[in-house]
Formats: structure tokens, sequence, C-alpha cells
């Protein structure tokens, strides 16, 4: 690609992730959200992928910075890209998600959508759910 080429793909990509602002900043001035989202246009730039792994996304990351990021892969998603995420925090996986995993032993133990998740009665998965359910804390 040409310079310029390269350059109108950058404006392009940072413009998609929200960082258009960014382009003249050094790497160790970027929050730990803007590199996120840099690595999320770094993966755009070098294969257009149709789905993302994405492991934590939001781990570390401030409240704002983590709703960004999940705003990001919800933008993504509707645009025809789909997405598997590995998340402890429930919060942000009922933001994106629409079906569910949880593995034990390498075993899946449940596999569901938000009403299936919300009224399970497996144990494990209630402790989990906690964060949103403080009744789920309990064990009830």
């Amino acid at each position: 690609m040409s310079e310029e080429e390269i350059d109108k793909q950058v404006r392009e990509l940072l413009r998609i992730v929200g960082l258009e602002g960014a382009l003249q900043l050094m790497p160790e001035e970027l929050s730990g959200g803007m590199h996120r989202r840099v690595a999320i246009a770094r993966s755009l730039a070098m294969s257009d992928p149709k789905m993302f792994l994405y492991d934590e996304p939001t781990s570390g990351l401030d409240p704002v910075n983590a709703d960004n990021i999940c705003k990001l892969i919800l933008e993504l998603s509707r645009k025809g890209r789909g997405f598997i995420i590995v998340t402890h925090k429930v919060f942000d996986a009922m933001k994106v998600a629409d079906r569910f995993m949880f593995l034990r032993d390498g075993m899946i133990i449940f596999d569901g959508g938000k009403k299936k998740l919300m009224n399970t009665t497996i144990p494990e998965i209630q402790l989990f759910m906690g964060e949103l359910h403080p009744e789920f804390r309990s064990g009830a």
C-alpha cells in the first residue's frame, strides 16, 4: 500500500474504534481502554475478521472505558462480526451477550439465554450471578 493508502486506512480504523483524535499519541500516552480499542483496530486491519475472541476485554478498566468497549463490541456485531467473550464480569456479559455458557472442569454445565441464566438453580452460577442479584449470594 502507498503511504497515502495506509494513512487513509489508519484514520478509518481509528474512527471505527472511536480514537480518531488519538492519531498523534504515543503508546505510553494511551489509557487502558484506548489500548484495547487499538488492539481491535489492529485485528481489523490485519485480516478483516468475521469473528472476534475477546479474552477479558474489560478487565482492569474503569466503568466508562468498560462500557465503551462493550459498545464497540456491539457495534461491530451489528455490522456482521460475531464474537465470543471470555469474562468474569457479569454486568459486561449481560450488556453484550444473548447466549451464555459456563464451564466446570472442561465440561459445559450451562448453555442458554438470559432468561434461563437468571432462573438457574446451579449453585456455582448462582454465586457468579450474585453480582446482579444479591439474593443469589446466599444460595437462595
